[in-house]
């Protein structure tokens, strides 16, 4: 940082320096890439692991994974997962809701991140729901996001959107079988 004069004090230490003793301000857990998930495995204040970690400076990578199953850690680390598969995506939909047409690759990543460890969690709680039935099913997720009333209202929606649309390729499809048939 420098000082109103322009010039760099004389204390500071060279950036590239890795020091043990990082500030609190920097860091204030003292620890490397440590994020504190918040109690019973769900995000405090809505926000997830790797959120919480961005906005504490230490950034995120796909080999962090906090959650509440010792045996979902174990198969998270053998499974690497394939960066970069949402990225057009994310960009568009990001330029959607007043980001930049073409965000930072690294803003990407870490929306990506994001989005991934969110839709892993819920799927691994669906799971854990459906364990009783053997059987996975929409309202396991349903049911999951039941509180959060936005989500839920827009997922209900999407859903009875996607059974009006089968519900038309399938009159569609019918109209053109019979159509094929009477022109022959």
């Amino acid at each position: 940082m420098q000082n109103p004069s322009g010039h760099q004090p004389a204390t500071a230490a060279p950036a590239a320096t890795p020091s043990k003793g990082k500030s609190s301000a920097q860091n204030p857990s003292g620890g490397h890439h440590t994020a504190t998930p918040a109690p019973s495995g769900t995000p405090s204040k809505g926000k997830s692991a790797a959120a919480q970690a961005a906005a504490a400076g230490q950034g995120s990578s796909s080999h962090h994974h906090h959650s509440a199953g010792a045996g979902v850690d174990a198969a998270a680390t053998t499974l690497k997962r394939k960066r970069g598969v949402f990225q057009k995506d994310l960009q568009h939909m990001m330029y959607g809701f007043g980001d930049d047409p073409n965000p930072l690759p690294e803003t990407v990543a870490l929306v990506e991140d994001i989005v991934v460890e969110y839709v892993t969690d819920l799927v691994h709680k669906a799971q854990n729901v459906a364990s009783k039935r053997g059987k996975l099913l929409t309202e396991d997720f349903l049911y999951l996001i039941r509180k959060d009333l936005r989500k839920l209202h827009r997922a209900t929606e999407l859903l009875s959107m996607n059974e009006e649309l089968k519900q038309a390729r399938k009159a569609f499809d019918v109209d053109e079988e019979t159509l094929a048939t009477t022109n022959v």
